[in-house]
């Protein structure tokens, strides 16, 4: 959740750090702080908020040298503070840290009556103590003494550090939490994303769960856990990390949701081709027998897309289809039994539970076959998994998902689509229907988001009102889940979504004039049963928005906003439904004056549980 950032440099690192920063802005923080070496001297600097209050330190105080370490915090330990934020600091070493040390309680305890001070609230103040322990201990051994301090934590845990003594050398650690190594022609770098090199570094290397070394100018020194050396090759940075702007658009969302279409041809372009879907990075899909069940986890609106993608896989490919929250899933003992695929989603490929999640599924049944459905073909999740469908969504910036959930869609679309035809359910015939509806949504969208007046109108119902209800059926019930998060993250308005059939078994109690119900009803899923709920809310005076691709319908025109959808097929409709969802609530955002882009306590990348 947390960025970080070293670097060594042939000159001064401050303003490389602080780019750095400023490229990982969009994954949440609430504090920020670097530190440098010079002369055998650390020069710290930390502020509490935006890194807007962090540079303006730096200009009063500044941090010389050429090698430093730099984070952006989002508080699990203690409030954000000037001493909460990282880095942290004992007499001899500085260290920035993502993720959580459970046993820091105990560990703190045993350096205090050791005679160490601690400043904040933080779990990660131990870290540099307990280094500086072990380098006394083992006669300033730095190797044996950074071996011996990971092998007491307890947790998950992406480090970095800078020791005095050892001027030309990035120190880092890796377990359950992302980290890599950069190299570039003005330095070396320790990173907690890939975004954060761009400009710096042409190559990486990736850090693998349990690894730990040190970067000079001169090479890495790489470890696994137990010690042994690890030799790997640099590779090139991808193109997906280089810094992106916002084109033009006032907010990296509203630039997000514009890019959909153009998101929705790549992914078309690179899977479908004259009829036939296919997979080169998960060819298991195309040679194994077919799976009896599958399971698919997730987390928040990646969640959402596995959910709707079950009525699709269920409908046409025969087979039961089990949805899960990661951090659920993980820890109910779970019957997995044989002849079962793993499907992970993940934006990023780096949340943690999902992670966890696809490594005790390899555990407890390792002949069964693992699919990861991520936007970071290089990430933790893509790489630890036997096969990989890349979403091609490009880097996303904005905080609350919108082009990496409708690439989700897609992909799964096409993902039932390829299984369904392989046992027979539909003709190649009726996949390449279904393509060509898939490819009229590209069309579709782009006449959305030319017009939007019908956005514009149901937004102004928003004025004035404590809360939202979203209601949809079939595979639209799940993005009502999504229309609610959307609303939720971005203009911190409290939304529902539920099964349009569930409304009155409780919700229905809270409608009333000042409560906006969207209705989400296409005419693809149960129609006339969603008209029947749209009547109940009208009859207690809820303000009704109907999202409908049959607008003229006479139930249609009794709403008090409609937004109108193209219509669509079974498949393609939610992938519609994803621009009035996003932009309506991007647009109450704005009334509000919210910070869309990165709202308030969220993190893009949840690396903690």
């Amino acid at each position: 959740m947390c960025g970080i950032i070293g670097a060594l440099g042939t000159h001064a690192v401050q303003d490389a750090l602080l780019g750095a920063l400023q490229r990982m802005e969009y994954r949440g923080y609430d504090s920020a702080g670097i530190c440098t070496l010079d002369v055998d001297r650390f020069h710290q600097v930390k502020a509490p908020g935006k890194l807007k209050a962090l540079r303006e330190k730096l200009r009063e105080h500044g941090a010389p040298g050429r090698i430093g370490i730099g984070h952006t915090r989002w508080a699990t330990h203690g409030e954000p503070s000037v001493d909460n934020a990282h880095p942290h600091l004992s007499e001899q070493v500085a260290i920035v840290h993502n993720g959580i040390i459970e046993n820091h309680h105990r560990l703190r305890k045993q350096l205090r009556e050791r005679g160490c001070i601690f400043t904040s609230q933080t779990d990660t103040e131990v870290l540099p103590h307990l280094l500086q322990h072990k380098l006394a201990e083992r006669d300033g051994n730095i190797l044996a003494a950074w071996r011996a301090m990971l092998g007491e934590l307890e947790g998950a845990y992406a480090i970095a550090a800078i020791v005095r003594g050892w001027p030309e050398a990035l120190w880092f650690a890796r377990k359950g939490s992302p980290l890599l190594l950069g190299r570039g022609p003005e330095g070396v770098y320790v990173a907690s994303d890939a975004l954060a090199l761009a400009g710096l570094a042409d190559s990486v290397m990736y850090v693998e769960e349990g690894e730990w070394g040190c970067l000079g100018a001169a090479g890495v020194e790489l470890y696994d856990l137990n010690g042994h050396a690890v030799q790997r090759d640099w590779e090139p940075l991808p193109m997906t990390a280089h810094s992106a702007g916002k084109g033009g658009f006032s907010h990296y969302m509203l630039k997000e949701i514009h890019e959909q279409p153009a998101v929705l041809r790549r992914i078309l372009r690179a899977y479908a081709h004259d009829g036939t879907i296919r997979f080169d990075k998960a060819r298991f899909l195309h040679e194994q027998p077919l799976p009896e069940r599958i399971v698919m986890v997730a987390c928040g609106t990646s969640y959402h897309a596995a959910l709707t993608a079950r009525y699709w896989i269920e409908r046409y490919l025969q087979v039961p289809v089990e949805v899960d929250i990661a951090s659920e899933y993980r820890y109910r003992n779970p019957v997995i039994g044989a002849n079962t695929l793993l499907v992970t989603l993940s934006q990023s490929g780096e949340t943690a539970d999902t992670l966890e999640v696809l490594r005790m599924f390899k555990r407890q049944t390792p002949d069964n076959p693992t699919l990861a459905l991520c936007n970071v073909a290089s990430s933790s999740l893509a790489r630890e998994s036997d096969g990989l469908i890349e979403l091609f969504a490009g880097p996303e910036i904005g905080v609350a998902s919108t082009k990496a959930y409708m690439a989700q869609l897609a992909v799964l679309a096409l993902f039932t689509l390829m299984l369904s035809k392989r046992a027979g359910a539909l003709s190649g015939e009726d996949v390449s229907r279904h393509v060509r509806g898939l490819e009229r949504v590209v069309h579709g969208m782009e006449a959305q988001l030319a017009d939007t007046a019908d956005i514009d109108r149901a937004t102004r119902l928003f004025a004035d009102v404590h809360g939202a209800l979203y209601l949809g059926r079939g595979p639209c019930f799940p993005m009502a889940l999504e229309g609610a998060l959307k609303l939720k993250e971005i203009s911190y308005l409290h939304a529902e979504g539920y099964a349009a059939g569930e409304m009155k078994h409780g919700p229905i109690a809270l409608i009333d004039s000042t409560l906006p119900v969207i209705v989400i009803a296409p005419h693809e899923y149960q129609l006339d049963k969603v008209v029947s709920n749209l009547h109940e809310v009208q009859a207690r005076g809820a303000r009704v928005i109907l999202i409908v691709d049959t607008p003229d319908a006479d139930w249609a025109r009794e709403a008090e906003a409609r937004i109108t959808i193209p219509q669509g097929d079974y498949f393609s409709t939610p992938l519609l439904v994803c621009i009035p969802l996003q932009m309506l609530a991007y647009k109450v955002a704005c009334m509000f004056g919210t910070d869309v882009d990165q709202p308030r306590n969220l993190a893009k990348s949840v690396t903690v549980e």
